[in-house]
């Protein structure tokens, strides 16, 4: 070789090279992006409760509390001392009715506390707390 072939030849280049690398890292986000999804939830069998929805009328049993302490069962107004009798003489056809509890958002947080202690001394296992649909747009 002569020396000036030495000089024109194109030099050796002495870096790394990434694009494998980030080739492979793609790769692998994309493999974690589809696997994510199946280990949020454990892979035991389970048998999830049914739950009674509002389409169920005739087996529900509303308790409503207006922000002035005012109590009514489904539609018939009580007061604040035969709650209890009353809505144990409703559950006694069937202990297993779903009892809504429908309280004011305005209301303190232990009137809600103390109207499921008292569903629960008239005998009430199934207790939901009433909510309001939020609407979407779209």
């Amino acid at each position: 070789m002569k020396l000036q072939d030495i000089l024109t030849e194109e030099p050796t280049i002495a870096g790394v090279n990434i694009v494998p690398v980030i080739d492979l890292c793609l790769v692998l986000l994309i493999i974690l992006m589809v696997t994510s999804p199946l280990l949020e939830t454990a892979d035991l069998p389970v048998k999830l409760p049914q739950a009674a929805t509002i389409e169920s009328k005739e087996r529900n049993i509303a308790v409503t509390v207006s922000p002035d302490g005012r109590i009514a069962i489904n539609q018939d107004m009580v007061d604040a001392g035969q709650l209890v009798p009353s809505l144990r003489a409703l559950l006694r056809k069937d202990p297993t009715t779903m009892v809504i509890l429908r309280v004011d958002r305005a209301s303190a947080y232990v009137t809600l506390t103390d109207l499921i202690a008292e569903c629960k001394r008239a005998g009430a296992t199934n207790i939901s707390i009433g909510t309001e649909q939020t609407k979407t747009n779209g």
